[in-house]
């Protein structure tokens, strides 16, 4: 599997392979790492990378990743297949965007009837004491906003749809 991310406007790009149960082979820019793995959960795993342990949860977005690692949160970037091959989205009509995490929406930056753009930022969602800019997959109209600031939203909920 290979995957392009984003961290500190620096682009990684890694290939993962699986050698055996529990153990996987990850080479990035160059770079090889043998990695033990033990999943807790779909999103919690504790990995054992040269004798070195990480507890990793990795929450996704539409566009990014908010990945917590012993403690420490970052936010990681991630590149859609079009992207990686340098081409534009040709994407329209409506789209609805859902929550893949529970969380408490901050902030709305965008009205209903406002244009956007592909990956502007429409709302702010705090998650695992995160704050997610969830950003608009293809530029459009917001057609709906559906929770209010304040509001707290469980997983699949719908956010935004835009056309």
């Amino acid at each position: 599997m290979n995957i392009s991310l984003l961290f500190a406007d620096t682009e990684f790009r890694l290939k993962l392979h699986e050698r055996a149960e529990n153990h996987i082979q990850v080479d990035m820019n160059g770079e090889t790492f043998d990695i033990r793995v033990e999943y807790f959960s779909p999103e919690e795993y504790l990995l054992n990378i040269k004798g070195k342990v990480y507890d990793v949860i990795v929450s996704p977005n539409s566009g990014s990743y908010a990945v917590c690692i012993n403690g420490k949160n970052i936010h990681v970037g991630k590149k859609s297949p079009l992207q990686l091959l340098g081409g534009k989205s040709v994407r329209s009509g409506r789209r609805e965007v859902k929550t893949s995490m529970p969380g408490r929406i901050i902030e709305i930056l965008v009205q209903e009837g406002e244009d956007v753009e592909e990956g502007q930022a429409v709302l702010i969602l705090e998650a695992m004491k995160m704050q997610n800019e969830i950003k608009s997959p293809q530029p459009g109209k917001i057609a709906c906003i559906g929770p209010k600031t304040g509001e707290s939203v469980e997983t699949g909920a719908l956010l935004f749809i835009i056309s």
